[in-house]
């Protein structure tokens, strides 16, 4: 390990879209603590992680894939920065999904822990609403009140408050058609964009509230081994803010994040003024932090990783 020590003292975690082929690969080859994470997924997880992450592209972008997918692969590479470069954060974010990842390089809850929440998250939604949608608005100086009031009238709602230049909005197809015709003729003298997700599901959504007590109730078991001793370094997307040391707070959070919204503006906020390192397999967090003047340091691989490191 470097005996330098790690400049880094936040790490935030991207979540479900920054997949790619082969993500985490080249950690496998070089550090044997990546190729460890890889080998108890896989005796975790009912599928073949390898085959997921390396080889079958259709399975990767399945959202009951994805999800453990992304954490697998996100933890191979924070335990090899952690072991080379002494990585040692005081505060963790992570968005939507990437909270997981966050929690369990936190130490609030064990890797296996993590896999079966993320696999039991991925498979509850995968299979809700199955026509829904999510649609990126893109805006110089996003009016968010107003945005989310159009959009609510067509029982569409704010999935993702990623900056002051982005929001996501979730919501079923038919509905969402009508809530971009109203905000499309609402800013047509302002530069404004509506971009389609490439999504299965309306995540975030009021659509996501027919899996959201399932799910609160599938996390009860794991509440006896939850380590809160660091959960108030962890940002809560649902909350905004840091997480109280409160078990049940936090099993609420997880429950209520499958269907609210992802406040990241305000996890961003929390974060602004220290060092903050973007851990994943691709790097869609560094632009939100740029719309607030901050610069972050990404690291998709062992190349960026040793340039991050040596700097």
């Amino acid at each position: 390990m470097s005996e330098t020590k790690s400049k880094f003292n936040a790490v935030v975690f991207p979540g479900q879209g920054a997949q790619k082929l082969g993500m985490a690969k080249d950690f496998i080859e070089q550090y044997p603590v990546a190729a460890k994470v890889f080998e108890t997924a896989n005796e975790v997880l009912p599928f073949d992680i390898y085959e997921v992450c390396h080889e079958n592209a259709d399975m990767l972008n399945q959202t009951n894939y994805t999800q453990p997918a992304i954490l697998v692969a996100e933890m191979a590479m924070y335990e090899s920065l952690k072991s080379e470069y002494g990585l040692n954060p005081k505060a963790y974010a992570g968005h939507s999904l990437g909270e997981y990842s966050a929690l369990t390089a936190a130490g609030v809850i064990s890797f296996e822990t993590a896999l079966q929440m993320v696999t039991k998250r991925g498979e509850l939604m995968n299979q809700a609403a199955s026509d829904g949608t999510m649609t990126a608005i893109i805006m110089d100086e996003i009016p968010y009140a107003e945005v989310t009031r159009i959009a609510n009238q067509h029982q569409v709602d704010v999935a993702n408050d990623n900056s002051q230049q982005q929001v996501v909005l979730s919501g079923l197809e038919s509905d969402m058609t009508n809530a971009i015709t109203a905000l499309t003729h609402h800013y047509n003298d302002v530069a404004f964009r509506a971009v389609p997700l490439t999504v299965s599901s309306a995540f975030h959504s009021r659509w996501m509230q027919s899996v959201e007590q399932v799910y609160m109730e599938y996390l009860q078991p794991f509440k006896a081994d939850m380590n809160v001793t660091n959960l108030p370094q962890v940002a809560s997307n649902f909350l905004g803010g840091f997480y109280p040391a409160d078990k049940e707070q936090l099993v609420t959070a997880l429950a209520k994040q499958i269907s609210g919204s992802v406040k990241w503006r305000s996890n961003m906020a929390l974060l602004q003024s220290m060092q903050i390192l973007e851990l994943g397999p691709n790097r869609p967090l560094r632009g939100f932090f740029k719309t607030i003047g901050v610069d972050i340091t990404s690291v998709i691989n062992v190349k960026s990783a040793a340039k991050a490191f040596s700097a």
